[in-house]
């Protein structure tokens, strides 16, 4: 089956730009305007229309979308049942997570989850909560534990683990440690300092440039990494400034917690779609997950 037609609608839709749509899509703007051409010639109806420099849906774009995105869905499961047959008679479970947010999941809660369940093989993957939503939603992940500001979704059913604040993390050495017994933290004090940043359209980043935009502050951005480990090690080594869960910080690390005010909390939810009728083991798997976060 070609779905390459879905996809670019799609992606067009979502960018509401041919420029950052192709670039999503690895192809060329003239390639992708050539498809979308050719497409709404043979529909004999027009998919977008312009309002200045965006593509907006029409109606019909609308309708096309919709659809585009549950054939998509079907597809996705078509493929992803007969895959299945390759593991001899075991179910596929895939679960998406960020094993440096809850580390526990990788040595204990899927060890246990393999225990109660040999027929099943447990896929996972490491992603943020903007892509854990996507998959999840389209049918390509079972479940997912993922980062969220907001404990609601019209499509997603959550379920909290944990509510958590993000911090500053501050090299041991920096000078304005030495006011902070006098003052609150002003980010005018890091106006030559470089931060690390989560990458663009991340949970993390839309915390990280609120929190900026609250302290009408523009960073110096010195790199972009959705890795935990690697922001730590590079504030660690005094390469910059960088906003990180509180629950991260171990012994060994030499930077010191800014408390945010007002706070940057967010929350660690298990999402599902609402819609799922959950299997046996993914109820357990919900069980073990609860348990292994009230232990933490």
């Amino acid at each position: 089956m070609n779905t390459q037609q879905l996809e670019y609608v799609i992606a067009i839709a979502e960018e509401k730009n041919l420029s950052k749509a192709a670039e999503k899509l690895f192809v060329t703007q003239p390639a992708l305007s050539q498809q979308l051409k050719k497409l709404e010639e043979e529909l004999e109806t027009k998919l977008f229309y312009k309002d200045k420099n965006n593509y907006l849906l029409t109606d019909a774009g609308r309708i096309y979308v919709n659809g585009a995105q549950y054939i998509l869905s079907l597809y996705s499961n078509a493929l992803k049942e007969i895959e299945n047959l390759n593991y001899v008679g075991k179910k596929r479970l895939t679960i998406i997570y960020r094993n440096d947010m809850l580390p526990v999941i990788s040595k204990e809660v899927l060890p246990a989850l393999a225990e109660l369940h040999e027929n099943i093989f447990i896929d996972t993957i490491d992603a943020d909560g903007s892509v854990a939503k996507d998959y999840v939603m389209n049918g390509m992940a079972d479940l997912a534990v993922m980062v969220t500001k907001e404990l609601s979704h019209s499509m997603l059913e959550y379920i909290p683990l944990r509510r958590e604040n993000l911090i500053l993390a501050v090299p041991e050495n920096h000078p304005c440690l030495k006011q902070l017994n006098k003052h609150a933290v002003d980010f005018s004090w890091f106006s030559d300092d470089s931060f690390i940043l989560n990458p663009p359209k991340s949970t993390f980043r839309s915390c990280e440039n609120k929190i900026f935009s609250s302290h009408q502050f523009t960073p110096s951005i010195l790199c972009e990494s959705n890795d935990l480990t690697v922001m730590k090690h590079m504030v660690n080594c005094y390469k910059g400034i960088a906003f990180l869960p509180e629950s991260v910080r171990e012994e060994e690390d030499n930077y010191v917690c800014l408390p945010l005010t007002p706070p940057a909390a967010f929350y660690i939810v298990i999402a599902y779609r609402k819609s799922s009728v959950l299997s046996k083991p993914v109820k357990d798997l919900i069980k073990l997950l609860l348990k292994a976060c009230e232990n933490t």
